[in-house]
């Protein structure tokens, strides 16, 4: 900080990407409130899903849904509907999404199966 307060200028900056970041988080989290309110939030559930799956058809049958809500909205987005979620917020959505598949399947591969402990 400069004698002219030239940080000023940047904290409400600072604070409302901090802020707009912890919304997200408590959402994808399932701390926040219960009821859908849109593709993001759709999004958000099918992450609570991913961390609960137990068996490659449920990680698929996800993975079929996302798509489904990414196609969805992309057409929304095309057609020039102003209230769709923009292109770059749902690839991060779904990398994100992508990635927490890829690890519950990997959890998935290392479990030992009751089974085999048998």
């Amino acid at each position: 900080m400069d004698e002219y307060g030239n940080w000023i200028y940047l904290t409400p900056m600072i604070l409302g990407g901090a802020a707009t970041v912890l919304a997200a988080a408590w959402k994808f989290l399932g701390l926040g409130s219960s009821k859908s309110e849109g593709p993001l939030d759709s999004l958000y559930a099918l992450g609570r899903r991913i961390r609960k799956a137990s068996t490659e058809a449920e990680l698929s049958d996800i993975e079929e849904e996302i798509d489904g809500i990414l196609k969805a909205q992309r057409a929304r987005s095309a057609a020039g509907d102003e209230s769709a979620v923009d292109d770059a917020t749902l690839n991060v959505a779904a990398h994100r999404l992508e990635s927490l598949i890829h690890d519950r399947r990997t959890m998935l591969a290392e479990k030992p199966s009751v089974a085999s402990a048998a």
